[in-house]
């Protein structure tokens, strides 16, 4: 995504976020990136939870590393391509070296995501891969 773009949306967030950081729409979010920010944005708008995304992640990692060894990447990262479907962008290096089809896999994994409290209502603002490991270990004890 051009710098230029990720800078026009970034200062229209931070604007908005100053009258309101919890929206019908959006929730506030401590991310570390421009990308993770855009990430989120793209998330919320397609009227998914961040959290359950995190879990997807790790499922479509998983599934990578047990179906394509040799297959390196970097992140995962969500977004919605031209005919509506939500995807995880597979990004090496910089760069963009496939995608995967989530849906599916948002539905099955949402519907695992029982004892998550309402969007909401939770409390948690850093929503990222170490959040997800720390909920399953939480799960697990």
């Amino acid at each position: 995504m051009p710098s230029f773009l990720v800078n026009r949306v970034h200062k229209k967030v931070t604007t908005d976020a100053l009258f309101d950081f919890r929206t019908k729409k959006y929730l506030a979010r401590i991310v570390t990136s421009p990308n993770q920010l855009v990430e989120k944005i793209q998330i919320f708008d397609a009227g998914k939870d961040d959290r359950i995304m995190e879990l997807v992640k790790l499922l479509v990692t998983d599934f990578l590393h047990e179906n394509n060894p040799d297959k390196e990447f970097d992140e995962l990262r969500f977004a919605v391509d031209d005919d509506g479907t939500n995807i995880l962008i597979i990004i090496n290096k910089s760069e963009i070296t496939g995608a995967v089809d989530i849906d599916n896999m948002y539905e099955f994994a949402s519907s695992h995501c029982t004892d998550f409290k309402d969007l909401r209502d939770d409390e948690d603002i850093v929503i990222n891969r170490e959040w997800i490991l720390n909920k399953l270990t939480e799960e697990e004890n």
